[in-house]
């Protein structure tokens, strides 16, 4: 073994020992237990009357299925998971080695359309029971 390779992983041990000893410290600190007075008990925090309405802000009259799912996943949240898709994609090109046959090398980027049809291919096939599992 080289001296100079045992000097360069002993420092960094060191470097996180010394992150661990911090990290102790702070809790031994936390942990310092003291008499709490029972006559002299500090005040407790201000009430602050609630004044919104729980639920959900939104008139829903007569709305359809459609309309409840895109509350929750508007065209901000569909474009971030596009986004990701893409650039999670783009890593796993860029970092594996992909033979020619491989489907992979036939990725095109995904759009808010293409990822809004996923997810309701997903949420149908928890309502549409079929008797196989491989015709999903």
């Amino acid at each position: 073994m080289d001296s100079e390779e045992y000097s360069e992983s002993d420092s960094s041990y060191e470097d996180i020992s010394d992150e661990s000893d911090s990290d102790e410290d702070t809790l031994d600190a936390a942990r310092n237990w003291c008499r709490i007075d029972q006559e002299n008990l500090a005040p407790p925090p201000p009430r602050f009357p609630f004044s919104g309405n729980p639920g959900l802000n939104t008139r829903m009259d007569g709305s359809s299925p459609i309309e409840f799912f895109c509350i929750f996943f508007d065209d901000d949240i569909v474009g971030y998971i596009a986004s990701e898709t893409n650039r999670y994609a783009e890593d796993f090109i860029e970092k594996n080695y992909l033979t020619p046959s491989s489907r992979v090398q036939k990725w095109k980027d995904v759009d808010s359309s293409e990822i809004r049809v996923f997810l309701g291919i997903i949420i149908l096939q928890s309502i549409v029971q079929k008797p196989l599992q491989k015709w999903y």
